[in-house]
């Protein structure tokens, strides 16, 4: 037994690898048949898309307005970035880097990814059954009846069928057959056979013309392009969402590092409050304020801290990375760039450009092709039927050839006595052809009205944002002279904590007023149509 097994051994592993082999094989094939779908198609879709969108005028520019400046008085310098604490090398990513890690491992984008390759894989099925279909057999049989009659029968059979551009079906067939019977007396000679044959189903009413017939192959190409307008839209909106999560980060960071400094001179300001003290310079009671702003500045950077460190790992996995990875993000602020559109020509652009809109626009199309072909279901079904083939019996082979012909034409007609089904089926098509229109005409007002609101949003940032960088320049100017006047004994010491925690949180406020510019100038960008994205997911 040990023998025996150890001889079937490596038969069955030749048998695993040769259909390991095929396999893969198979795999292969697919993923060239679908990359060259997918990258024929996607070049269709969104090749040369810079050439046919529309570019938003932008509006003047308002009027620069000075803010009031106070001669005499030097700002104090700006706070260092705070140096994370690691205790292993770290990967400081920016950007860039950012994006091209979370394109290549972020777990839902692989799925959208596979989804649209799953598509590829779909269509590529579909034409394949709308092309010439072929199928061929070898059959070899031993009946037996009752008697003890006994023969052989061998055959050969071949086929192929084309979906016409009418709607018709062609056919040829051919077939080789043999026969050996047998009885009790012996073998008689056999008996071989041959025919060959082309037909014709033709729909004269009913099903007739490419648009009826070639219903699936239609719908599934636009399906295709659908599916790349929905993959690149979702690329985009994706490549928005980790540049926001980035740049919070990175706001997260510049907080923290506004707050440590704050906490900094909170300790200084304590610290100077007990030496004055001592020699009786200062009040015990202002003692007390700099230590409890001491402990508020310090309780502010732990939470901050803790609140940086679980967004830093929410980014890992953001980004497709272990959450044990050692990253973090370079001290950079996101880029600004006033950009003021005007309004109807961002809205004339966005009603031009945008790919979700191009692609309601044509459902709306398809939905007036499915009641055509739901019309078309309403009629009788009225077939022409042509066929024509050759036939050859003979006990040679070489004498089988077949060259008796036979031939038939004909007609058939139903009498349409129930059309309920089709009936209900043009009602519905009906029904969905107007929701179709209504959703087509509420998307595209409501498009106009978020081009509205983004553009005003972004205006009133760009000017919350200049106001903003005064109220710095004010409260620096504040926290100097209220240093001064604290030296000089004519302010007590609460003025100089309050004065410096204002200038903390204007600083803070400005960060965030940044960031929330810089994603809505992003999202106006891509609602409008303009935003593009390249591979690594970086925006042009």
């Amino acid at each position: 037994m040990y023998h025996r097994r150890s001889r079937a051994t490596p038969a069955l592993v030749t048998l695993a690898t040769l259909a390991a082999c095929t396999t893969d094989s198979y795999v292969a094939d697919a993923d060239d048949e679908v990359a060259h779908t997918l990258r024929h198609a996607t070049e269709q879709v969104l090749g040369g898309r810079d050439s046919w969108v529309v570019q938003p005028a932008l509006a003047a520019p308002p009027p620069v307005v000075e803010q009031p400046t106070e001669p005499g008085v030097a700002p104090p310098p700006e706070p260092p970035p705070p140096v994370p604490a690691t205790t292993g090398p770290v990967d400081v990513l920016d950007l860039q880097a950012a994006l091209a890690i979370a394109v290549a491992q972020n777990r839902d984008y692989l799925s959208r990814r596979e989804s649209l390759y799953r598509e590829g894989l779909s269509i590529t099925l579909t034409r394949f059954q709308f092309g010439p279909q072929f199928e061929a057999a070898v059959t070899y049989l031993w009946p037996r009846g009752q008697g003890g009659f006994e023969s052989q029968r061998s055959g050969t059979t071949f086929s192929g069928s084309q979906i016409l551009p009418t709607g018709g079906r062609f056919g040829v067939t051919a077939a080789v057959d043999a026969d050996w019977p047998h009885d009790r007396g012996g073998t008689d000679d056999p008996m071989f056979g041959s025919n060959v044959g082309v037909s014709l189903t033709q729909p004269l009413l009913r099903g007739a013309g490419y648009e009826v017939s070639h219903e699936a192959l239609t719908q599934g190409e636009r399906s295709l392009v659908y599916s790349i307008r929905d993959f690149e839209l979702y690329r985009e909106n994706f490549t928005i969402q980790v540049s926001q999560r980035f740049f919070a980060l990175a706001s997260q960071r510049k907080t923290l590092a506004n707050e440590d400094a704050n906490y900094a001179s909170a300790l200084f300001d304590r610290q100077k409050a007990e030496a004055l003290q001592q020699v009786g310079r200062s009040a015990e009671l202002d003692v007390f304020r700099a230590r409890r702003q001491e402990i508020e500045a310090k309780d502010r950077v732990i939470n901050l801290r803790a609140a940086y460190d679980r967004a830093v790992d929410e980014f890992k996995i953001l980004l497709g990375v272990p959450t044990t990875a050692s990253i973090d993000i370079a001290d950079i602020e996101p880029p600004y760039e006033p950009a003021r559109f005007e309004v109807s020509s961002a809205i004339a652009a966005a009603l031009h450009n945008r790919l979700d809109l191009i692609t309601q626009r044509q459902s709306l199309e398809d939905s007036e092709r499915s009641l055509r072909i739901a019309e078309n279901n309403l009629l009788p079904d009225l077939t022409l039927n042509a066929n024509y083939g050759l036939t050859g019996v003979d006990d040679r082979l070489d004498g089988a050839v077949p060259d008796s012909w036979g031939s038939s034409v004909g007609l058939s007609f139903e009498i349409p006595l129930q059309r309920k089904s089709q009936r209900n089926s043009y009602r519905s098509a009906l029904i969905s052809l107007e929701q179709a229109r209504r959703d087509l005409k509420l998307r595209e007002e409501q498009l106009e009205l978020d081009i509205r609101d983004a553009v005003r949003n972004l205006r009133s940032l760009e000017e919350r944002i200049v106001l903003q960088e005064g109220q710095i320049k004010q409260e620096k100017r504040a926290v100097t002279v209220t240093e001064i006047r604290y030296e000089s004994g004519t302010v007590e010491n609460r003025d100089l904590l309050e004065a410096k925690q204002a200038y903390t949180d204007a600083q803070n406020a400005l960060i965030q007023l940044k960031v929330e510019h810089f994603v809505a100038r992003l999202n106006l960008l891509k609602d409008m149509g303009v935003f593009f994205v390249d591979d690594k997911g970086m925006w042009r």
